[in-house]
């Protein structure tokens, strides 16, 4: 879901921005019930501010709300996640201290590019050694022949901190339209060389012994922005969410192959995060949407036998969730922790739909906003979401038998204030601090 100022909104590309205003005005007046606004995407620019802003899916309420968990274990040690996979083998055979696998340690945070040093210097501090950094390397097509140098410079850095990378790779900003690297001939349902791409990227980056690093394969496709459609692809134009997540399954299956098969058992796959509130269908070329799903129904159909991708969950080491908090499934972001528990266990719902539930959880996205030019609706005071991030940790994250990383969507963005837990300046702000002294209660290192 990524850095939504409240429920979304669908959009491609074009005039996204007047979009946005027109519906924030109708929803101040009404508008389907006061269930979904526009929301930007908070994560699909670059870390400098300067890529295109584009708005997301609708947080739109389904018809049929899915069947969630009611009872979670909350019972197992704060930093002991039940079913993260054992890295402890993961190396060749080097049996040293350098190949020792990561501490455990649940705490993370997010960035909206590869980052740099001062800031994988303040998600180390943050989050304690063995913690997770997710970094964002955008630009790959079929044609990318390995990493860019900053990329394999990020991973060097994260690793020398003892940060474990979750690395989101995709296409280029701005461009979304991942069908056209669709291998020629199979109707948008094999993607065998930008496979190869992905495989080349991660292949070429100099990981650890002993500790693992993290794939995550594109970014909310349920969103009509994030699978863009070229007019004339599709018949009608308009693309509904079962060919959608067809087609995202058929790519998630060949690059996790692809990864797989390079042989190094550091190396694990997960999908891409889902938007919990998703478009039903979207128009090709255009603005045009339909809301009314959620990321359950999307993960259904990506598994589906009639067309879908039967055992693609088989092929998954953990499992992405964008869990953002939220009173409603798909709908109602940012309010209180005291409402927000819909929200913070969506996760389980996805699990549920792909038949996973040893699958370890990563939040590559989740948290509290407050209430500025990105976050339009709900949200609270600096204070106010220091204090509710430290009441998920400390009442639901960190005794979640399933998660096995939480990553706040995010660090620091000057195009994204809102969401930033450090002030371009690189002051902190109090949900930094507040989280930084909860975690140094728990595990040792990088503290005050």
């Amino acid at each position: 879901m990524r850095g939504r100022t409240t429920d979304r909104a669908v959009g491609t590309r074009g005039d996204h921005l007047a979009r946005a205003v027109l519906c924030v005005v109708a929803v101040a007046c009404g508008c389907d019930g006061g269930h979904w606004v526009p929301i930007w995407d908070v994560a699909d620019v670059s870390a400098d501010g300067d890529a295109p802003s584009e708005t997301d899916a609708p947080d739109a309420a389904p018809d049929v709300v899915p069947d969630v968990p009611a009872d979670t274990p909350t019972d197992r040690p704060a930093d002991v996640p039940a079913d993260v996979p054992a890295e402890a083998d993961a190396d060749d055979g080097a049996a040293d201290d350098a190949a020792s696998p990561p501490p455990a340690n649940r705490f993370g945070i997010g960035l909206v590019g590869p980052g740099d040093a001062a800031d994988l210097d303040r998600a180390a501090d943050l989050v304690g050694p063995g913690g997770f950094v997710k970094l964002i390397f955008p630009g790959v097509t079929r044609d990318t022949t390995g990493p860019d140098a900053s990329w394999a410079e990020a991973i060097r850095l994260a690793y020398e901190r003892e940060l474990v990378p979750v690395v989101r790779i995709g296409p280029p900003w701005g461009d979304n339209d991942v069908r056209n690297d669709a291998d020629a001939g199979s109707d948008y349902l094999r993607y065998t060389a930008l496979a190869e791409a992905y495989r080349r990227v991660v292949a070429g980056l100099p990981l650890r012994d002993g500790w693992p690093i993290w794939i995550e394969v594109h970014n909310e496709p349920d969103l009509c922005y994030e699978w863009v459609c070229t007019p004339g692809t599709v018949a009608g134009d308009w693309i509904g969410y079962e060919q959608t997540a067809h087609e995202y399954a058929a790519l998630l299956r060949d690059v996790a192959d692809a990864l797989h098969g390079i042989g190094d058992p550091r190396i694990k796959v997960q999908n891409g995060g889902l938007a919990p509130g998703a478009a039903r269908r979207c128009q090709c070329g255009g603005d045009g949407y339909e809301a009314g799903i959620t990321a359950v129904e999307f993960l259904r159909e990506m598994l589906s036998s009639a067309g879908g991708v039967p055992d693609l969950a088989a092929r998954l080491d953990g499992f992405a969730s964008h869990s953002y908090p939220a009173e409603g499934m798909g709908w109602g972001f940012f309010v209180p922790y005291d409402r927000a528990e819909t929200g913070l266990r969506f996760f389980e719902a996805e699990l549920t739909a792909i038949g996973r539930a040893d699958l370890p959880v990563f939040l590559t996205e989740t948290g509290w906003c407050t209430p500025g030019e990105r976050c339009t609706q709900n949200g609270g005071s600096r204070d106010e979401v220091a204090a509710w991030t430290v009441q998920a940790y400390e009442g639901f994250w960190l005794g979640h038998a399933s998660v096995a990383a939480v990553m706040p969507f995010m660090l620091r963005d000057p195009g994204w204030n809102d969401f930033a837990w450090v002030a371009v300046d690189g002051s902190h702000y109090p949900v930094y601090d507040r989280v930084r002294a909860a975690r140094c209660a728990r595990i040792a290192g990088r503290c005050p």
